[in-house]
């Protein structure tokens, strides 16, 4: 069964959609980006919508203080650091705020190595996979090789592991069936223009559930 994550939510109706739909997750960019979003924003927004998909907060090198303040308006379940956040870093932010913490890895970034994972496995509650840009920390709607998927869930095996970076309706279903991933994360893959598009979500979740027969419906 594959859990489904749709980052990037800034409007009352999209995130009615995806409580609609029973999309697992919702994701809110904190950080400086076309989707981004206030902590006030979102805590309106989760306050306005009953029964919405677990939230999860997208941060970019944040500062405890900016977590603290984010954290005092939205509920957040889940803090995903996408930067270049340290081990200890991860640990703290766990620590202090009892939240889930996902951290973000670029794949494909130079130097990469998946030995660099065992110092964040202590510390962190999962992974999430996206592919590696020089100019922007996600969201750029490029796939990596997906070729690398069976050894990225081998080395984080017994963690949450999450795959983003150009998922869309034409090839959700060729990702399903030969990987089966734990779950998957999609932004730029469901939008039209820059902007969520409530089609294309819908289709792309349609899709999901064609894939995933045990998938509550």
């Amino acid at each position: 069964m594959t859990d489904v994550k749709i980052c990037g939510i800034r409007t009352k109706e999209t995130l009615q959609l995806l409580a609609e739909l029973q999309v697992d997750y919702v994701g809110f960019v904190f950080a400086p980006s076309k989707r981004q979003i206030s902590g006030l924003e979102a805590g309106r927004l989760l306050a306005a919508v009953e029964n919405h998909p677990v939230p999860v907060g997208v941060f970019v090198n944040p500062t405890v203080e900016e977590l603290e303040e984010v954290l005092g308006y939205a509920n957040l379940d889940v803090i995903q650091l996408h930067g270049q956040e340290s081990p200890a870093f991860c640990a703290e932010v766990k620590v202090r705020f009892g939240k889930k913490v996902w951290k973000a890895i670029s794949v494909g970034k130079p130097g990469f190595s998946l030995t660099s994972l065992a110092q964040y496995r202590p510390r962190v509650d999962g992974f999430l996979f996206d592919t590696y840009s020089a100019d922007m920390a996600g969201g750029t709607g490029n796939r990596f090789d997906w070729a690398a998927i069976p050894q990225l869930m081998e080395v984080s095996a017994g963690q949450a592991s999450i795959f983003a970076g150009g998922i869309d309706g034409q090839n959700v279903a060729e990702l399903l069936a030969s990987y089966a991933p734990q779950a998957i994360d999609v932004s730029s893959g469901v939008e039209t223009d820059g902007v969520k598009d409530e089609q294309k979500i819908r289709e792309f979740m349609k899709r999901v559930r064609e894939n995933v027969p045990n998938h509550i419906s």
